[in-house]
């Protein structure tokens, strides 16, 4: 690396500013159209689909019941039942071996021999 005398003040080319020119209706962000005012913003076809406001807000609500509900069936119990039954193996296993067989005692049985 060589070094300059301390009376030179030459900047490196990349340092170096140089006015930009402006332009008019030049938009701060290349890319962006701008929307005229007085159109609603341009909304996606996946947008257009779902409802909005007062439907969305009564969509909300059916959705929050329903969780709330915490719907159970007869599998769920059973996956339950087995999950405190054999505490070392982890609860999707139990979930999904049950899923194929839909016996409670077939599981019981392979899960016997897991252990």
């Amino acid at each position: 690396m060589q070094s300059q005398p301390h009376g030179l003040s030459e900047q490196p080319y990349h340092q170096q500013q140089q006015p930009q020119p402006s332009y008019p209706n030049q938009s701060s962000y290349p890319g962006q159209d701008e929307v005229p005012p007085g159109l609603p913003p341009r909304r996606t076809a996946t947008e257009m689909a779902l409802p909005t406001g007062q439907d969305r807000s009564h969509q909300i609500e059916v959705m929050q019941s329903y969780e709330a509900a915490g719907r159970k069936d007869d599998d769920d119990d059973n996956v339950e039942v087995l999950q405190r039954e054999f505490p070392k193996i982890d609860g999707s296993l139990i979930a999904a071996i049950y899923g194929d067989t839909k016996s409670l005692s077939a599981t019981r049985e392979m899960l016997g021999e897991l252990e």
